[in-house]
């Protein structure tokens, strides 16, 4: 028996997001028969833009009717992001699970002294985040990326059955030794090429990895990603020069240079002290690459213990860049097996099954 899964979600966001990619990569594991049992019967999404009005009218009124529409002809629901909670009808009339990334735009919080979600939401957000907080109550199973999530999701929502299933990757595409590439033209430069991956959010600590790498001769610091705040693209730039770091912008990049530059990078930095789950370090040994980890959740549960870096001294990571070795990393190509997409299949699988 399959059962037909409708997949619902709110604005079509990129995969050049994490919440995009984990989207697409639900999406491409259901079309190609991978989780076993389940199949797409629709998806529903809206395009993004619009005036505040339309906005607010197409997530409030338009895209839950059409979810609540189209239930009768499916086995089941599944919310891709539980920023989409609302989503889910009052007394649906088959069962609902919910993807949790995380929960810190719902119960900000400070880490380390950085603000991490609005802590102060305007009078609309406010009653947004009360619809989802209802919506989360009313699934059936909250399906989290990490241990860490899992926690906050048994914390706050203690009635709803929850569960761990790590996102994956299709690893084969991705194998040094497999799946050889040629380093990016950007990349073929003598020097220590590190990688830090992802937006210029503040809880993502750029800053920090900048100063990581202070006074460390034959560095070459890539900031990939695209820009999402100039004016913090701006300050950073400007604190690596100030600290002599030869930093290299280089926006967005496609796909397959990036996968090309996990093949052929000295290592990742990934100082950040919160996450859902965090593609960058998965992705980095995947490629056989180091990955630098800051030791706070999500991000902490994916590599091994000795990729592992305090949070808050960059004199200990500095010495961590300093002696790394060169040459591609078994510990990564093992540990990144563990995140397989057959892994994550199965488990969803699983998962699903338990509604039933």
């Amino acid at each position: 028996m399959v059962r037909n899964v409708l997949i619902a979600r709110g604005g079509a966001v990129g995969s050049a997001s994490g919440l995009g990619r984990a989207h697409r990569d639900l999406l491409t594991a259901l079309d190609t028969d991978c989780i076993k049992g389940y199949a797409v019967g629709g998806v529903i999404e809206h395009e993004l833009g619009g005036n505040p009005a339309t906005r607010i009218n197409r997530r409030w009124r338009s895209n839950p009717a059409r979810v609540k529409r189209t239930l009768p002809l499916m086995d089941m629901l599944h919310i891709s992001d539980q920023e989409q909670a609302h989503l889910v009808p009052e007394n649906c009339p088959v069962p609902v699970s919910i993807t949790v990334h995380d929960l810190f735009h719902l119960y900000p919080r400070v880490v380390d002294g950085i603000e991490v979600g609005d802590q102060k939401p305007g009078p609309v957000r406010r009653k947004d985040i009360t619809k989802l907080k209802a919506g989360l109550n009313r699934a059936d199973l909250l399906i989290c990326d990490s241990k860490t999530t899992l926690l906050e999701v048994e914390e706050h929502f203690p009635d709803i059955a929850s569960t761990c299933v790590p996102l994956g990757l299709d690893l084969s595409d991705r194998h040094p030794v497999e799946n050889p590439m040629n380093a990016p033209a950007w990349m073929n430069e003598e020097g220590k090429h590190l990688l830090v991956v992802g937006s210029e959010e503040p809880r993502k600590r750029l800053d920090f990895a900048i100063q990581s790498c202070k006074d460390l001769k034959g560095v070459i610091l890539h900031k990939i990603g695209a820009e999402s705040d100039s004016d913090a693209e701006r300050y950073l730039k400007a604190l690596a020069a100030t600290h002599g770091i030869d930093m290299r912008w280089r926006g967005r990049v496609s796909e397959m240079d990036l996968i090309a530059a996990w093949q052929h990078a000295d290592a990742l930095l990934f100082p950040s002290i919160a996450e859902g789950f965090g593609y960058p370090p998965l992705e980095a040994m995947a490629g056989g690459c180091r990955a630098l980890v800051a030791d706070a959740g999500s991000a902490n549960e994916i590599p091994p213990a000795s990729y592992l870096q305090p949070i808050d001294d960059p004199q200990v990571w500095k010495r961590a860049i300093k002696n790394l070795p060169t040459g591609r990393c078994q510990e990564s190509l093992k540990r990144a097996e563990q995140f397989s997409k057959e892994a994550y299949c199965r488990n969803m699988a699983k998962a699903w099954d338990s509604m039933f």
